[in-house]
């Protein structure tokens, strides 16, 4: 009877501890990925910047053709690096993408109005 209890203890006791590491396990990879999509969306947000400004001046007098070039290669350097995420978050069902921004505006304190 002791050896059935204290059997039963120990599955017990290793079901706790398994599901306290499988939780850990979950939290850090949760971290990962929002780690991950924070990088990518501060890495293609600043390709983004630079193409927006140049599609800005599209719309004025136009580009030169080394500002064409430029703007060519970044296009091609951000395909680049998404197809790349995509590849590597393949299968993992991980939507690396980084969530796109909400804010319209300021928000300012009634006396800053």
């Amino acid at each position: 009877m002791d050896d059935r209890i204290r059997q039963t203890g120990q599955f017990l006791k290793d079901a706790v501890q398994e599901s306290a590491r499988q939780t850990l396990s979950n939290h850090g990879d949760e971290q990962h990925q929002k780690g991950f999509r924070s990088a990518a969306g501060i890495s293609l947000r600043l390709i983004d910047q630079k193409i927006d400004a140049f599609k800005e001046q599209m719309k004025g007098p136009g580009l030169s053709k080394t500002e064409q070039a430029i703007y060519a290669h970044l296009d091609e350097l951000k395909s680049d690096i998404e197809a790349n995420f995509e590849r590597y978050w393949r299968g993992s069902g991980v939507n690396w993408r980084p969530p796109k921004p909400i804010a319209k505006g300021v928000l300012r304190k009634p006396e800053e109005l």
